[in-house]
């Protein structure tokens, strides 16, 4: 069995679903001033099936060496220059 947490509203209408107590509780508690909500442990099945599929690799073209990067991009005349930025001055960080 595996065991999860539903969160219901006063009237009865499920709020939501939770992986552990702690996290139901903790949602009862976060909604007290909005609206009252409960909780139930609820056993069901596992909801995945624990069989293991064994999957084969089947290559088909590898890929070429590394390349490199392509070369830069020429600008064009209307475009503007890019500036670098002048060097500030250093100061320390004190604690």
């Amino acid at each position: 069995m595996y065991p999860f947490y539903r969160v219901f509203t006063e009237k009865g209408e499920q709020y939501c679903d939770c992986g552990w107590e702690k996290h139901a509780q903790e949602l009862v508690l976060l909604n007290k001033d909005v609206q009252p909500l409960y909780y139930k442990r609820i056993d069901a099945p596992k909801p995945i099936n624990p069989e293991t599929v064994d999957v084969s690799v089947t290559p088909t073209e590898e890929l070429s060496g590394q390349q490199g990067l392509p070369q830069a991009k020429e600008r064009l005349p209307f475009e503007p220059e890019l500036e670098e930025l002048p060097e500030s001055e250093f100061v320390p960080f004190e604690l």
